[in-house]
């Protein structure tokens, strides 16, 4: 009566094909965080970088002039975010502190909300929202003081007959994790 049992050649090819399924298993898993962990690291990226490039374009207002009225939220409702984000138009941007700063980014799909917050004459901040883990909820809240201060021209500086030359600067980028946008 032949044996049931597997024999040696056999018994390798199974062993071999259960480790291939484990490491090919282990291998996905690796590939899915991964892949999780560079989307959440790009979308950070995107969010500090537009973050600046809003903040620098409020100080440089400032400096020829004042700092901008506060801003609503752009987008206004936060579930355009959601899925693969808003695409904005030149129209979302029409807000003064965003026709100031040349800031309205058009040319790519946004994953935030943004807004200027004017606080006084020479303060304020830009802040963006986010759904970095993409659940639809906001997540992350981005912050950049921007600074004003009046002072005296220096020798170099051909300020012609000004007493004071205004120089307005935007402080770091500031993350923090929130369960839902202020109002």
């Amino acid at each position: 009566m032949p044996s049931k049992s597997l024999s040696g050649k056999r018994l390798v090819a199974v062993g071999a094909a259960v480790i291939a399924v484990v490491a090919l298993g282990i291998f996905l898993a690796f590939a899915f965080v991964g892949r999780k962990q560079l989307v959440r690291a790009s979308l950070l990226s995107e969010g500090r970088r537009r973050l600046g490039d809003f903040g620098e374009g409020v100080a440089h207002c400032a400096t020829t002039g004042k700092l901008p009225p506060s801003s609503p939220l752009v987008p206004a409702d936060f579930s355009l975010l959601a899925g693969a984000g808003y695409r904005t138009t030149k129209s979302d941007w029409q807000a003064e502190a965003f026709t100031c700063a040349h800031f309205a980014p058009t040319d790519a799909t946004c994953h935030y909300q943004f807004r200027w917050i004017r606080q006084s004459d020479d303060t304020g901040i830009v802040q963006a929202y986010g759904d970095i883990d993409r659940d639809e909820k906001p997540d992350t809240e981005m912050t950049a003081p921007i600074r004003c201060i009046d002072r005296p021209p220096k020798p170099e500086e051909n300020a012609g007959s000004a007493t004071t030359v205004r120089e307005c600067g935007v402080g770091p980028v500031q993350e923090e994790a929130i369960t839902a946008v202020p109002r």
